[in-house]
Order: C-alpha cells, then sequence, then structure tokens
C-alpha cells in the first residue's frame, strides 16, 4: 500500500463518518513568538480547545505538515524520526470522548489497516482507570496488553501549563525481537526499536493551574496524532521510514547525483555509515522542499536558520557519502515527483527553490573545507593539552566565520570525543548580535485567563459604529486584569460587541481613533487581534468608560485611507513583479502604513534599475486607467485556490476566505482595507530595493499624497544640487562624473604620495623587528592607511626580512584595518597567519581571519596596542607548543 494510498485511506474513514475534512494548516507560523513552525497535528486548533476560537466543525480530520528538531539527531540512525513529517488525525470538539475515539481508532487499525491484534500493544495514563477498562471491556483487550504509564509518556501536554490538558492512550506496535534488546525489552524502553509509538489519542479533559490543580473542562474534546511515515513503515514492512516508497524515490535521486561523483557508484545496503547518510540526506531534501515552498529562504535567524541547518548538515553527509561538489538541487525535484500529487504548492516553488538551494550548497561548499580544516587544527591543539571541550568563542568562529551551524560542530567534536561548550558559544552569539528569536520548537503554552468576547467586524462598510464595551482590561501584555470601569489617563484596552476598526494583522497596521461613551472619551492608538475579538488599545482621555455601556467607535478616516492607498498599491506592485521577473514571486512579508509600504518576496538576485522603473511605471499606469477594486468575502478556500489566487504562504485561512481583485491584473486572498478603484491611489514610487536574506529581497514605497510629498523632496534636493553647482539639472550627471573623476585622481596622487612615505620608513620599520624565540616579528602603525597599502607594505618588509611575521596596523578614526603575513617556511612550523588575525582582532573588539601565510581583519583604533601584544602572545604560545 503507497503511501498515497494511506493518506486517502485515513481521509475517506473520518470524512464517512461526518469529519470535516481540513487542509493542513501552514508549516511555518508568522508573528508568533515561541515557535517557528507547526510541529503538531492538533496546534492549529489550540484556540478551539481553549474555547478562544470557534472550532470549524464539531468533528474533523487532517493531514497536518509538521517540522520540528528536537529528534534531529535520531534522524537516519533510528527507524522512526523526521525532521519533516506528516501526522494524520482526528479530533473531536466536544462530539465525542474517550469511548468514541478509542472506538474508531481500534475500528481503523483493525479493520481497516487488518494489523494483527497479537502485535499491538497499548498504554493508558496511570490513573486513567476509564480508558483502561474501555480498551479491556468495550474492545476486548487482554489487560496484560495494556500498560501504564506517568506523565511522562502518558500525559499532554508533559510541561505543566494553564490550558487545556489530559491524559492520553498510545498504541503500538510490536516490530519483532529481532528488533528488541537482547535482554529482553517493553513498551516505551528507549534501548532498542521494538516497539513503535503507532498513534496517540489525547483526551482534552481539564484545564491545570499552576499548582497543579486540575477542573474538568465543559466540553472534553479529542485530539490524536498518528506518524504517516510510521503507518507507511509497518505497511511497507520496512526497517525504515526512508525505505518507504515516496522517501525512497527521493533518496534514490539523491544517491544518482552523489554516484556522479564517485569513482564506483555505491548501492544501498553496502555500507551502514553510508546508509545513514543517505536516509539524513532524504529526509532533509524533503524538509528543505517543503519549508522552501512554505517561502523560508536560507538566513540566519528564524526559519531560515533552521533550513540553512538541514541543507548544510545534508551537503556535509553528501559528502560522506561521496559527493565533492553541489547536488541537493539537482536531487530537489524528486521530491515533487514523489509528493506532487498531495502537495501541488511544491511544483510553483521547485525551480526557484532549486536555484536557490544551489547557491546555498556553493557559498557552503567554498568555506567547508577551509572550516573543516580550521576545526581539525582547533581539536588537535585541545587534544594535546589534553582538554575534551571546544571553547564556546572558536565553535562561534566555525559558525560566523565559515558557515558550521552548532550542532554539525558537536558532531565532528563527537567523532573525536569531544564537547562543545554551548553555554560558551550562545554568548559570543549574544556579543555579536541579538538574535530576533531564539529557536523554540514546540507547542504555543501561553495562556491567559482573561476570556474576550468576540467582535463583529464591520469596518469594510463604515468608519463609525455603534457598540457596546464588553470587557475592559489592564496590563494586557504583562498580568491581564479585568476590571469594570476606567478612568482619565488609565492605559486600557477594550473589547467591543461590534466595531470599525481593523485589527493589525496581514502586514496592515491598526486603525487609530477614538470611542465615545456617554461618560468619557478613549483615544485609540492601536487595535489588536485576539484570537475572533478586537483590543482597542488606549488611553482614556476625558472622563470614564466602563463596561456595558453604549458606545460610539470612529475611526481616524484620513489615516484608513492612507493606509488603503498603500495597500491595494502592495496588491499591485506584487502583480507587476510577477509579470516582470516570473510567477516565482511570492509575498514572504510585508508592511502596510499610512505614510509607506514595505513589500518582502522571494527572489534570487537584485533588481536592476531597468526593471525596477518598469515595475513602477505599470503600477502607475494600472492606477491611471482607474480599475475597479473587487472585494468578494465568503468565497470556498477550495475554490480560489482552483482558481489559482494568490495566498500568503504561513497565512491560516478558514473554509471561505476573501479575495481581493484589482481589474483583471491582480486577484490575492487578503482581508485587509483597500480602495474601491485603482485611480484613488493617485501616485505610487518605489523609494528602496535591498536584501534582507538570501534569497528574499524588499522594497519600499509610497504612495497617493506620500509619493507627491516624495516627488517635491527630491525636487528639491535637484534644485540644490543645480543651485551647488551652477549647472542646468539635465548637466548634473557630467558635472558629477567630472569631479568624481578629479576626486579619484587626487585619491591615487595620496595613495602614492603615503606609499612613498611608508617605503622611505621601511628601515625605521625593520628596526623595529622584535624576536619570539626564534622567530622575528615586525609590528607597525600607520595613520590612514587602507588595506592595500598596508598588504604592499607587508610585501616590501617581507622582502627585506624573509623568515619573519609582519603583523601591520593602518587607522582611520577610531576603526582600524590589520594584515598580517607570516614567511612560507614559519607556516610549516604551525605559525598561522589567520590565527593570530583571529586572536588580535578579537583583542581589538572586532574579528578576521584568513589562511596560513596571509590573513586580515578590523577591529577598533585604540586597541592596536592590545592586538600587537594578542598576536606576540599568539606567536609564543605557537612556539611554546612546538
Amino acid at each position: 500500500m503507497t503511501v498515497q494510498e494511506l493518506r486517502k485511506l485515513f481521509v475517506d474513514f473520518f470524512t464517512q463518518r461526518g469529519h470535516l475534512m481540513r487542509p493542513s494548516a501552514p508549516l511555518v507560523l508568522r508573528d508568533d513568538p515561541t515557535s517557528f513552525f507547526t510541529s503538531a497535528g492538533m496546534q492549529p486548533y489550540i484556540g478551539a480547545f481553549r474555547g478562544d476560537e470557534s472550532p470549524p466543525a464539531p468533528t474533523a480530520v487532517s493531514i497536518q505538515k509538521c517540522t520540528r528538531t528536537s529528534d534531529l539527531e535520531g534522524v537516519g540512525y533510528q527507524n522512526r524520526y523526521h525532521t519533516f513529517f506528516e501526522m494524520l488525525g482526528n479530533f473531536s470538539f466536544g462530539e465525542y470522548f474517550k469511548q468514541g475515539g478509542i472506538e474508531y481508532a481500534w475500528e481503523f487499525v483493525r479493520d481497516v489497516l487488518q494489523l494483527p491484534a497479537d502485535r499491538l500493544w497499548f498504554t493508558v495514563y496511570q490513573d486513567d482507570d476509564e480508558a483502561e477498562e474501555i480498551w479491556h471491556k468495550h474492545i476486548g483487550i487482554p489487560r496484560e496488553r495494556i500498560s501504564r504509564f506517568g506523565r511522562e509518556d502518558n500525559w499532554w501536554p508533559k510541561a505543566r501549563w494553564e490550558g487545556p490538558c489530559g491524559p492520553c492512550s498510545e498504541i503500538f506496535i510490536d516490530l519483532g525481537p529481532e528488533r528488541g534488546c537482547p535482554d529482553g525489552c517493553h513498551v516505551n524502553c528507549d534501548r532498542c526499536e521494538r516497539y513503535l509509538e503507532l498513534w496517540n489519542l489525547v483526551f482534552q479533559q481539564f484545564t491545570e493551574a499552576q499548582d497543579g490543580t486540575l477542573t474538568p473542562l465543559p466540553s472534553p474534546g479529542i485530539d490524536t496524532g498518528m506518524g504517516l511515515e510510521r503507518l507507511a513503515l509497518v505497511m511497507q514492512n520496512k526497517r525504515y521510514t526512508a525505505e518507504t516508497d515516496e522517501l525512497w524515490h527521493i533518496l534514490s535521486r539523491g544517491l544518482d547525483e552523489i554516484n556522479q561523483y564517485r569513482s564506483q557508484p555505491y548501492e544501498y545496503g553496502q555500507d551502514e555509515a553510508t546508509d545513514v547518510a543517505l536516509r539524513i540526506i532524504a529526509d532533509h531534501l524533503r524538509a528543505t522542499a517543503f519549508l522552501m515552498a512554505d517561502g523560508v529562504v536560507p538566513s540566519n535567524e528564524g526559519p531560515g536558520y533552521v533550513l540553512r541547518r538541514f541543507i548544510r548538515r545534508a551537503y556535509r553527509f553528501g559528502q560522506r557519502a561521496g559527493a565533492t561538489g553541489p547536488f541537493l538541487h539537482k536531487a530537489m525535484p524528486a521530491v515533487g515527483e514523489a509528493m506532487g500529487e498531495a502537495y501541488p504548492e511544491l511544483a510553483p516553488r521547485e525551480e526557484f527553490s532549486a536555484t536557490i538551494l544551489e547557491q546555498e550548497e556553493q557559498r557552503f561548499a567554498a568555506t567547508l573545507q577551509q572550516g573543516i580544516d580550521l576545526f581539525d587544527q582547533i581539536s588537535e591543539d585541545l587534544q594535546k593539552r589534553g582538554a575534551t571541550v571546544i571553547p564556546g568563542d572558536q565553535a562561534f568562529t566555525l559558525y560566523d566565520t565559515y558557515g558550521f551551524p552548532l550542532d554539525m560542530t558537536q558532531e565532528l567534536a563527537a567523532e573525536q570525543g569531544m564537547t562543545v561548550d554551548e553555554d560558551g558559544f550562545q554568548a559570543a552569539m549574544q556579543q555579536q548580535r541579538e538574535r530576533s528569536r531564539g529557536e523554540v520548537i514546540g507547542l504555543d503554552l501561553h495562556y491567559t485567563p482573561i476570556r474576550v468576547p468576540t467582535t463583529e467586524f464591520l469596518g469594510y462598510q463604515t468608519d463609525t459604529a455603534q457598540a457596546v464595551v464588553q470587557a475592559i482590561v489592564t496590563g494586557w501584555q504583562e498580568v491581564p486584569q479585568e476590571v469594570p470601569r476606567a478612568s482619565k489617563d488609565q492605559q486600557i484596552q477594550i473589547v467591543l460587541d461590534k466595531t470599525p476598526f481593523y485589527a493589525e494583522r496581514g502586514g496592515q497596521v491598526g486603525d487609530t481613533g477614538v470611542i465615545l461613551g456617554p461618560n468619557g472619551t478613549v483615544q485609540v492608538s492601536n487595535a489588536l487581534p485576539v484570537g475572533d475579538s478586537v483590543l482597542h488599545v488606549g488611553t482614556v482621555t476625558d472622563g470614564e468608560i466602563s463596561e456595558g455601556e453604549e458606545v460610539t467607535a470612529q475611526i481616524d478616516v484620513d489615516r484608513r485611507n492612507a493606509i488603503k492607498r498603500h495597500h491595494t498599491a502592495t496588491h499591485l506592485l506584487q502583480a507587476a513583479l510577477r509579470k516582470f521577473l516570473g510567477e516565482h514571486i511570492s509575498q514572504s512579508g510585508s508592511l502596510v502604513a499610512p505614510d509607506r509600504c514595505r513589500f518582502d518576496f522571494t527572489h534570487h538576485q537584485a533588481i536592476d534599475a531597468d526593471t525596477l522603473r518598469q515595475v513602477e511605471e505599470q503600477v502607475n499606469e494600472w492606477i491611471v486607467a482607474d480599475l475597479p477594486v473587487d472585494c468578494d468575502d465568503g468565497v470556498p478556500l477550495a475554490e480560489a485556490k482552483a482558481e489559482g489566487i494568490i495566498a500568503l504562504f504561513g497565512e491560516k485561512y478558514g473554509e471561505t476566505v476573501r479575495v481581493v481583485r484589482a481589474g483583471e491584473v491582480s486577484a490575492e486572498l487578503c482581508g485587509g482595507t483597500h480602495c474601491d478603484r485603482t485611480g484613488e491611489i493617485g501616485s505610487f514610487r518605489i523609494t528602496g530595493e535591498s536584501s534582507i536574506a538570501a534569497g528574499t529581497r524588499r522594497i519600499e514605497a509610497v504612495a497617493g499624497l506620500a509619493a507627491w510629498h516624495r516627488s517635491r523632496a527630491l525636487e528639491a534636493a535637484l534644485q540644490q544640487a543645480v543651485h551647488e553647482l551652477n549647472c542646468p539639472p539635465e548637466e548634473l550627471p557630467n558635472r558629477i562624473k567630472t569631479l568624481q573623476e578629479q576626486i579619484s585622481d587626487l585619491e591615487k596622487q595620496l595613495q602614492a604620495a603615503r606609499q612613498m612615505q611608508a617605503a622611505t620608513n621601511l628601515d625605521e620599520i625593520i628596526q623595529n623587528a622584535e624576536q619570539i624565540g626564534k622567530v622575528t616579528v615586525i609590528t607597525h602603525q600607520l595613520e590612514d592607511a587602507d588595506q592595500e597599502m598596508l598588504g604592499n607594505l607587508a610585501d616590501q618588509v617581507m622582502d627585506r626580512v624573509p623568515n619573519s611575521v609582519v603583523f601591520l596596523a593602518g587607522s582611520r578614526g577610531d576603526s582600524a584595518i590589520f594584515v598580517c603575513k607570516v614567511a612560507e617556511s614559519l607556516t610549516k612550523e604551525g605559525i598561522h597567519a589567520g590565527e593570530i588575525v583571529q586572536v588580535a582582532t578579537a583583542a581589538a573588539g572586532g574579528g578576521g581571519g584568513g589562511r596560513p601565510h596571509f590573513a586580515q581583519g578590523g577591529g577598533r583604533a585604540s586597541a592596536i596596542p592590545k592586538a600587537f601584544d594578542a598576536a606576540r602572545q599568539a606567536i609564543a604560545k605557537r612556539i611554546r607548543q612546538e
């Protein structure tokens, strides 16, 4: 039975029993401070189980795309772990509970899959008598096949939190004693692979207080999760999940590409270490394809950093299997071939993803060997001293300079019986930059006791609405507390039963305005979404406001109109980019504000000036054409997808969606506010284009009055330049070019004069040479010297003193540059210019590195003496070791 057949079998089973089929939620989460990825099948429904959101139906079924890194070390080595996987799940939101969930699971396992009962084992929570009785008395499972375990194994979530939780029951299958421990084992054995957890049935039954007190939910629910890959392993009788049909296709393609580099083709099964590498490559390549299909590109932060880890780890294991160059991008189409029927979103992104993947492979290949050489040298030095821990700052150098993710350094260290100072690594990381978010892969366990009522949004139809105050909250972002009233100068958040205020989402900023009550006024500074509610963030500026009062909610209309112009302009911008750059363009982020807009999108290279001009001109042509802008609510999601309407990666959509069309040129799923016609935008100007990550570009622009102000500012700057250079506007380019040439000539003359002065002082520089052991070391500082000048001077010094180390510094203001040159004879004795510069620039508050005979870097000019001392110490240390 193929994997695709198993997908259909599971979904058909539950839809035939009244469950609503739900599409997979996005793999990548946007604006979630606790998690980068969807990592469990029930994660999209946490709000429904909490009671914050309405469930999509009383019962549902889904196949959820998931990503986890917690099991990374087991991928390829063990028969059950993946970074990307598919979670089969059925859900009940108060419709059925333990007996119904267990009955459905048993029926599917025995009657549909026809798994032999004598290979099935069951677990329940240690105090869950009810679940055990259902399995034993109702289903007929012998008690000896039912085991009880504690919170670590049979409670969700394991960590205590103030939200829905409950015991769970798991179904295991015995894969045979040949996969077990020699001395015997049991369900949940962590030493072998005999018992495979197949299906987890979670009984959402309680809320839990911080002190552990459990309160029964008024409407308990069910969520279940069964890994599709594990099910395929069982049904296809394979040793590893990577050997099941879809993953095997990916693995085989990867092997084909690796064999192009090998003198002797490899066949799977000949060597266990190579087989492990191939299984890891297949897993990581599949994860890479799905992450990139969801709009992620390699970067040093957030989901992009996780993606980069997968790519680089797969590339390194490819080297172990025999590849000596890039191969992953050639194998990537295999993912779409194997899984495109179930996931059609893979195909449109395949070419773009392969291009980005090839660039990432080439970038990593360029530094990989240098990094491995440095690692070997670091580990060798440490082992000579009897040390077994690689310092965190050296692990960070491997990360920062050579692109080694921490886990790669840890794996290399483990191969030599060493470990890495992870705390030191994180400290070095923190010193260099503050990451936007730590990598937390898991479920959102944030929970607040404040229950905010649902708000009806009227902002598409009106700017003003009569409403009733449903709740007043203080301290929302700290310790939220509901209060009956608020008085002047209090900062509060108000929930209304209906509102014209658009809550910040989808890149569009929230509305501002006022709430007028019978006894007071609230100035609203923002509107934020919380589930199906809108929080009006503001300050009481007059009188007081009370819960239950009838109020008038009124937005700032001029500001809203400016936002609408920028939002509609952003849609036209995306349409123009797709026209001139290609259909691979997709939004990866945006900002729509009253004074500007920002559009982040996937593209692999900078956009030239001519293309930008074409894009801007096309948007303005559509504005002048005064195209109608139609917003169609209630379009079925499946219908919109079939029509090819553009959706935002990472956005969670309901069963029906809102489609915004601008004439025949643009159609997107969008919940924002828009102009009625494109002519209302007025005009559009691009103000900037830049890279924000590998494979991701950003365009900044202004529209409407903001565009007019931009044009006036540019006109004023032009007139100022005309005045200063005393020439007509049309002659400005030539006049500037002439001045630039004159400046360049003067700079060359100045550089030559400085070089001549330095050469004149060559004897003085050499006379200051010092001996460190048997090594001649020459250090010298020059004012206003650049890298080229220092390099030339180092060559001249080396010509005069051949067997030496030359370390020069140049300063300009408080910035310093460093150059180090080491005689070839000394490099053979272990003196390494790159190491010297690395140590010296660190002492100067900077960084650098390079090859054994030549290296360069930068730092603070005020710390040049410290850098010289550090360089001397590094040389002395190496001499002592030798």
